[in-house]
């Protein structure tokens, strides 16, 4: 094993990333992309819990923006300046924190201005869950490489993310040299 290998286990064990996720504001998966060995009986089950995963994570940051937009509206209404929210541009903070959770996986999820999804897929292991501050800059990385993405005068609108450097800097969240 090489020392760049070693560096990237130790690296995963801490981190433990196993998917990154961007979702269209239409609900359409626009990139995703697994890392390492995902758990599971074989490699079809695995990658399919994982897209379940993803699937029940996108319910629960509908429910929770529908939550945020009502509750922006009630307290607009009664003057306490958040009408920013209310713009229909997502929440102030576009950091969701944790979402959704199995017995496996740990679901976190950020809101772009145009409401794409951002979704970060950690296994759930004891001692291993990353702290708030390594999921926002990890998601800060990742809206970063989506952007530069979307602004490519080739990309489709609304269309997957071929761009292998996307895939690139989005592939350094799981070995955590995004930063």
């Amino acid at each position: 094993i090489s020392a760049r290998e070693q560096v990237n286990r130790a690296t995963r064990s801490i981190m433990s990333l196993v998917c990154a996720a961007v979702i269209s504001p239409r609900n359409a998966p626009v990139h995703v992309q697994t890392f390492g060995e995902l758990v599971g009986d074989d490699d079809e089950s695995a990658d399919h819990a994982v897209q379940r995963t993803l699937h029940c994570s996108l319910d629960a940051v509908e429910d929770l923006l529908g939550r945020i937009d009502r509750s922006s509206i009630a307290s607009a209404s009664g003057g306490s300046g958040a009408a920013v929210a209310t713009t229909g541009r997502g929440p102030k903070d576009p950091y969701l924190g944790p979402v959704f959770q199995t017995e496996d996986h740990q679901v976190y999820a950020w809101v772009t201005n145009t409401r794409a999804r951002l979704l970060l897929v950690y296994e759930d292991r004891i001692g291993s869950e990353p702290n708030a501050e390594t999921v926002r800059a990890a998601f800060k990385a990742m809206q970063d490489a989506y952007a530069d993405a979307v602004s490519d005068p080739f990309a489709t609108k609304e269309g997957r993310i071929e761009s292998t450097r996307f895939a690139r800097r989005v592939a350094a969240l799981a070995t955590g040299t995004h930063g």
